[in-house]
Formats: structure tokens, C-alpha cells, sequence
């Protein structure tokens, strides 16, 4: 499904080729001898986590590699040599025509101090006036993004498709939280050469799930033997850079485990008027679809919980997520469990410890 009334995504951009060159057209354009360098990424984050083990990250990762297209001169109406008029023409006028001549799905790693990337060392156009745009994704590789055009040569506005690294299975499928990877996407427009380096400002595409649970009893301890998520999740999440967000429909389905009711070394013993945050130490990260209300994560996602409480133990209590809230890529919420008397109440808030857009959406804006 198609997100409605779709935004654009801005940032700022910075063009490349090789050293003093001609391209083939009616007119010639010359390479600089500047050569095309990124600058370190910058992740968009809200309020710094206290500890991000296990958790999204507020930092791009050290030793983590992302994907680029480049993009600067259109083609010729018609033919597959590009046009150096189109230099100075803004993205928007020119991407139906445009190919990532620059880079296509190239790799370019982040060594926790600079960006670097291996191979022939690009280099920006001569003219000063001449626009570049830039799209980006994380993690780098084929096992996460499909990447249209599916090769250098296609034409006209790209798209990232962000697919989780499961698919088929039911709800008795085990999943591991751990599998799925921080993903996020960047993207500059219309810079020139005078920006020095290519800025980019990732934003993360997925709604990270944590678990507080109260114990909320005058006398009595409360202990959580085992925690988990089940149901059919989004599988897939595609970013057009001209129509918008869309989620295919495909799903898949499984149980995520927080805590394991056969492990007691992971059992959590709350004490009366007590608190434990972050039950099992993890993030889940799931696609969220704003337009599926009120199934914004997927279908029949249900918690289940196996506790023990004066000293009865209740296996497989099965809650339905609470209703009344929007999860929005880019921000982490969590799911209070309160056990108040012999019973768990849910609430679903935004968590402020945790939040990367200060409860907003992921920041990726389409128009």
C-alpha cells in the first residue's frame, strides 16, 4: 500500500567522475582534480540512550558500510549519452532522464573517524554550478535492499526496498531479534561542489518494541519466567524517491522471545512496587505501516507471558497489543506491562530515554 499524501526526501548532495575526461555529447564537460569525498555520517537521533546493547543505534556503526547512487547529468532525450547542459538543472526537472552514472550500489565504508571507498577515486565535475544528488543505504549488500534501477543504466527516479531477513513460516517459527539489522536511508539533494564532502543524514526505517514490566502488588514478588511476540509481521518496506512509502503486502510469521520460560538463569523476579525496563535486554524492530490501522505492525501479533505469582505459576498468558497508538519509523516506544492484583494491564507509550525523533516519524520526507 502506498503511503498517502507522500514527502520527500532532502538533504544535501555532492557529485563525481574521473580525472580530466571528456563526456561524450555536443559539448565537452571536464573533471576537476578534486576528488569526491564523503563526509561521516550522521545518524538522526533524538535523546541519547543510557545503554544501547542490544538496541538501534544513535551512531553509525564503526566498521558499518553503506550503498550510494550518484547521480548528476541527465541523458539525451532518446539516447544513453549524457547531456553536460544538465548540470546545473535541479534533480527534480532531470531524473526522469538520469542514470547513477556516478555510483551504482557502491560501497562505501565508515572507519568510526572518516568515510572511504576503494577503487577508482571519483571526482567532481569542473563547472561549479552543476548539481548532484545522492541516495544512501544501511546496511550495505544485496541480503536487505533491492536497489531499482536493477542496473547502472536504468533511467529515472530510484527506489530502496527494505525486505526483513525472514519470510513464510507461522506463528510457531522461532525468529531472533538479533537478526534483524538497524536499517536506514539517506539522502542529498541538488548540492554542489563548494560542499567539500558528501553530507549525509541517515534515517532509520523501522519502529523499535521494548518491555517495562510494574509490579505494582503491596506484598507479593512477581516473576517473569518467559516473554515473547508472536504474529505476521511486514515483511517489506519500499522508498520511492518520487511516489513515496509503499508496503507490499507480503508478511511473514513467527515468534520473537524476550525472556525463555525453559531458562530460569533469565528469569526476572520483580519485587512489590518494583520495576524492571527493558525486560530482556532488546530492541525489537519491526516495519511499521501507518496506512494499515490498526494492524500498523502486522496481523494477530499477541503477547505471551509465563510468570509465576505467590506461588502459582501461569504459563502462556496471551495478551493483544494495546490499542490507541501509532507506531512511526524512527522512534522506539515501550509496552508496559503494570500487574496490578493477578492480572497484567498493557500500555503502549513512547519511550523518552529511547526516542530517535522525539516521538515523530523517521525523519525521511517525501513530497
Amino acid at each position: 500500500m502506498m503511503k498517502q499524501n507522500p514527502l520527500y526526501l532532502l538533504i544535501a548532495v555532492s557529485v563525481l567522475m574521473t580525472a580530466c575526461q571528456k563526456e561524450t555529447g555536443s559539448n565537452t564537460t571536464l573533471l576537476s582534480n578534486e576528488p569526491i569525498s564523503f563526509a561521516s555520517p550522521v545518524v538522526v537521533t533524538g535523546n541519547p540512550t543510557e545503554s544501547q546493547t542490544k538496541a538501534p543505534v544513535d551512531l553509525f556503526p564503526t566498521n558499518g558500510s553503506f550503498g550510494v547512487l550518484g547521480y548528476c547529468l541527465a541523458n539525451y532525450d532518446g539516447s544513453n549519452e549524457l547531456n553536460p547542459t544538465t548540470g546545473p538543472s535541479q534533480w527534480e526537472s532531470k531524473a526522469v532522464l538520469c542514470t547513477p552514472h556516478l555510483f551504482y550500489k557502491k560501497e562505501v565504508k565508515y572507519n568510526g573517524t572518516a568515510c572511504y571507498y576503494t577503487g577508482e577515486q571519483k571526482r567532481w565535475y569542473e563547472p561549479s554550478d552543476y548539481l548532484y544528488t545522492f541516495f544512501a543505504y544501511y546496511p550495505y549488500g544485496d541480503n536487505y535492499f533491492t536497489i531499482e534501477p536493477s542496473s547502472q543504466s536504468g533511467l529515472g527516479f530510484p527506489a530502496m526496498t527494505f525486505t526483513m531477513p525472514f519470510s513464510g513460516g507461522d506463528i510457531s517459527t522461532l525468529r531472533q531479534v538479533d537478526d534483524i539489522p538497524d536499517a536506514m536511508a539517506a539522502a542529498t539533494i541538488d548540492a554542489t561542489r563548494q560542499d567539500g564532502h558528501v553530507n549525509l543524514q541517515f534515517n532509520h526505517l523501522l519502529a523499535g518494541i521494548n518491555f517495562t514490566i510494574n509490579n505494582h502488588n503491596e506484598t507479593n514478588n512477581l516473576t517473569i519466567h518467559g516473554l515473547r511476540v508472536s504474529g505476521n509481521f511486514y515483511r517489506s518496506i519500499r522508498i520511492h524517491t518520487k511516489q513515496g512509502l509503499e508496503y507490499p503486502a507480503e508478511t511473514f510469521a513467527g515468534t520473537f522471545t524476550f525472556l525463555d520460560g525453559n531458562d530460569d538463569a533469565d528469569d526476572l523476579i520483580i519485587e512489590h512496587h518494583k520495576t524492571v525496563k527493558k525486560a530482556g535486554d532488546n530492541t525489537l524492530m519491526l516495519i511499521s505501516n501507518l496506512e494499515a490501522g490498526p494492524n500498523y505492525l502486522g496481523n494477530e501479533i499477541n503477547l505471551h507471558i509465563d510468570y509465576s505469582f505467590m506461588g502459582h505459576r501461569i504459563t502462556n498468558t496471551t495478551l493483544s497489543l494495546p490499542t490507541g497508538y501509532l507506531p512511526q519509523g524512527g522512534t522506539i516506544y515501550t509496552i508496559e506491562l503494570n500487574f496490578i492484583g493477578d492480572a497484567f494491564i498493557l500500555n503502549f507509550v513512547v519511550d523518552n530515554n529511547q526516542v530517535w525523533e522525539d516521538g515523530g516519524d523517521s525523519g525521511i520526507h517525501f513530497e
